[in-house]
């Protein structure tokens, strides 16, 4: 297990990271007094927890969590403070933990027991999604009983996205081209590559098992969403989700155009 510790102070800091080292479950602990230190190394690194202090100067360590979701969704926080009064406002920023300094070895065995029990949980969760299911939060990916779809070109998976972005509005190869490729010119030169990219998102969802969930009509394309799950589909209809597949403020990061969506989800 992976875990990043944030506190200004550093001999505060020191101690928990001693603490935390003599747990043979954590392989790892990077200690960072900047917070932006701590939001830079979440962004190329997989960590499970992050242990928050909340008072800080440069940033709150409330607001400190609402980043690092924002960043890695599927990353829990615990803070470690010596103020009790902010405990509500910790859980409603959705932390699996609260833990009064000095923090004991103990309390971070409890913290830690807690986690295996929400991953099980998130886990059973997981294993009842569809067969076939979109994930829009976050970046976007298209997923068969849970493993990420690989296209052949970054622009099939674009236009994927870009057909469940429409929920289920049949779109025209113009009106699509419009879009992915940034108002270019619809002449022949792009409808040719128009025709290849469509023709690699055709292979690449058939070789992935998934060859029905696009409609095509004429020279219009449609996502079926009768054929696969979706998890903004599910936030909107209210439907319990994981703390991992909430809406963070991120939709289709890799994809300029889907700002325009982000309204829907606010």
């Amino acid at each position: 297990m992976k875990v990043i510790c944030v506190d200004d102070e550093k001999y505060v800091l020191g101690d928990l990271l001693e603490t935390i080292s003599e747990i043979p479950e954590i392989q790892e602990a990077t200690g960072f007094r900047e917070v932006q230190e701590a939001l830079e190394f979440l962004k190329t690194n997989s960590v499970q927890i992050a242990f928050l202090d909340i008072d800080m100067p440069e940033m709150t360590g409330l607001e400190l969590c609402k980043k690092i979701h924002e960043i890695s969704p599927v990353t829990a926080v615990v803070f470690t403070t010596g103020y009790p009064q902010f405990a509500l406002e910790a859980f409603k920023n959705h932390a699996i933990g609260y833990l009064l300094k000095p923090v004991k070895k103990e309390a971070v065995l409890e913290e830690l027991e807690n986690y295996k029990k929400l991953q099980k949980t998130a886990f059973a969760e997981d294993s009842q999604k569809p067969k076939f299911y979109a994930k829009t939060f976050g970046s976007f990916d298209f997923f068969v009983d849970g493993v990420a779809v690989k296209f052949t070109r970054s622009k099939a998976k674009e236009f994927l996205a870009f057909l469940i972005d429409r929920q289920g509005s049949a779109c025209s190869r113009k009106d699509i081209a419009a879009v992915v490729f940034e108002d270019s010119s619809y002449d022949r030169n792009t409808q040719s590559y128009m025709t290849k990219i469509l023709a690699d998102l055709k292979k690449s969802l058939e070789a992935a098992g998934a060859p029905d969930i696009i409609t095509h009509s004429g020279d219009t394309y449609a996502a079926d969403f009768t054929k696969f799950g979706c998890d903004f589909i599910d936030y909107l209809n209210g439907k319990p989700m994981n703390e991992s597949d909430q809406f963070h403020g991120e939709y289709m990061s890799q994809y300029s155009w889907a700002e325009e969506s982000i309204y829907k989800f606010e």
